[in-house]
């Protein structure tokens, strides 16, 4: 047989006759053959992979999303390498190298809390890799995108904080160069707005999304003369340290304060003082799209065809606890 119809019948073509199959694997099985995938990617100038970058695998945001994108993946017939830059800029900049010279398909990324610009990230482009943010982005029209509603969340957030009597309402929002954070101290102040509060600049705090810079943010707050009596913030993560502050330093206060955060997080049920209400990303669907849209660019880059960048935004919903 010539090496195409053997190639065919391992693969169940349905142009080969079932008894040629029959043959074919019976033999394969009886010399213990293994497919080169190695050299069938080389002969087809892919490599069946994709790149996934994120900053910790202990977020369970960021472990839901690759379940979502691994579902897309998988279908496709593709590998998924998975990474993680524990927020340094150094080591995110090492593994964007190292995608490129693995010659993956193509890379979702979630920038580290420190990344200020997007230089490291057009090494891709000059490789003819397509690369997708996912979560953190930049609003620059030349890289696609996929996101949460950040404004409209924060919006919904802070306005159910208001429904519930609240009037001193503290944001504890993410690094400012994170168009993410510019997005939901956005909708903090749209939020009081609408309900003709005024905006008090010293009820909000910019954190680094570490545990030292949260503690010293909320013991500041609240120890204002006119404290808050609600907390918005950045992610659930940064609500698991304003309560652990509170339980060590304003225990007496904590019964009476409440949370709301970005990132509605399976643990959160089983914590016996948690914050009232979360914000619902649905990060495995944001997964999901992400690997789609990455997926239709590297086809689109394979015709050659011309395309515009795409920009996704995934609604979320809040979620009472």
């Amino acid at each position: 047989m010539s090496v195409s119809t053997v190639s065919k019948a391992l693969n169940n073509h349905p142009l080969i006759s079932t008894l040629t199959k029959e043959r074919v694997k019976k033999l394969a099985e009886e010399w213990n053959y293994i497919p080169n995938e190695a050299a069938r990617h080389f002969k087809q100038s892919k490599s069946f992979t994709i790149g996934v970058i994120m900053p910790d695998l202990l977020d369970q945001f960021y472990v839901l999303a690759i379940n979502g994108i691994e579902q897309v993946a998988s279908k496709k017939g593709y590998s998924v390498i998975i990474s993680q830059t524990h927020e340094n800029t150094v080591t995110e900049e090492k593994l964007v190298e190292d995608m490129i010279k693995n010659r993956v398909d193509g890379v979702i990324i979630t920038v580290s809390k420190n990344t200020k610009n997007t230089d490291r990230f057009r090494g891709l482009i000059h490789a003819g890799i397509p690369f997708v943010f996912f979560a953190r982005y930049y609003p620059d029209p030349e890289f696609d995108y996929v996101t949460t509603d950040n404004e409209g969340g924060a919006e919904k957030a802070v306005e159910f904080l208001l429904e519930r009597g609240h009037q001193r309402i503290a944001h504890l929002m993410g690094p400012s160069f994170l168009w993410n954070s510019v997005q939901r101290f956005k909708g903090y102040k749209e939020a009081l707005t609408k309900r003709r509060i005024p905006y008090d600049p010293a009820l909000v705090e910019e954190v680094d999304l570490s545990l030292e810079q949260t503690f010293s943010a909320v013991k500041k707050l609240m120890e204002i003369s006119n404290p808050p009596t609600a907390f918005f913030t950045f992610k659930n993560y940064i609500s698991l340290d304003v309560i652990k502050v509170l339980k060590e330093l304003f225990p007496r206060r904590l019964k009476n304060t409440e949370i709301v955060g970005f990132g509605n997080l399976p643990l959160i049920q089983y914590l016996d003082f948690k914050p009232v209400a979360s914000i619902d990303e649905n990060s495995f669907k944001m997964g999901v799209k992400a690997a789609e849209l990455i997926f239709r660019n590297i086809a689109e880059n394979e015709t050659e065809q011309d395309r515009s960048t795409r920009h996704l935004i995934v609604p979320c919903r809040l979620i009472m606890h």
